[in-house]
């Protein structure tokens, strides 16, 4: 629910949450978390392989048999993404060259597409996120 909260702070105007502060304390940097998201529409240039590496950079994890929150799988030119916001619907991004040419939600479950999609935007599958070149600098 910390997921899904979060991601209708930044998508909608009319949104007020009421939490105890252990719900919220180190929620991390809204700059930084917001820095991170990435949005993606039909007919958008994405290049597999670095689309994939961005993904494991939100600390989503690549699982190619059991599609779980939290994770993603890539068969061919098919990616599908199972945010941690969404309950019970993951995305399927289908790819002609490195053009995405179809955006779809189903049931991950079941495999049923619900609806086809114009765009999504693919939020850190963590709170905790934390850019590359702040990492580097941590690191050095």
């Amino acid at each position: 629910m910390r997921h899904a909260a979060t991601r209708s702070l930044f998508e909608r105007r009319d949104v007020i949450i009421v939490a105890s502060v252990s719900c919220i304390y180190g929620i991390g940097d809204p700059e930084t978390y917001s820095n991170m998201i990435g949005p993606i529409a039909v007919g958008d240039t994405l290049e597999r392989q670095a689309f994939l590496r961005r993904l494991t950079e939100l600390q989503y994890t690549r699982n190619d048999t059991n599609l779980i929150r939290g994770t993603f799988r890539a068969r061919g030119d098919s990616i599908e993404v199972f945010p941690s916001h969404m309950e019970d619907t993951a995305w399927r991004l289908s790819l002609f060259d490195d053009e995405v040419e179809r955006i779809v939600a189903f049931d991950p479950l079941t495999g049923k597409v619900v609806s086809e999609l114009e765009s999504i935007v693919v939020y850190p599958n963590s709170h905790y996120v934390v850019p590359k070149p702040h990492l580097n600098k941590a690191v050095e």
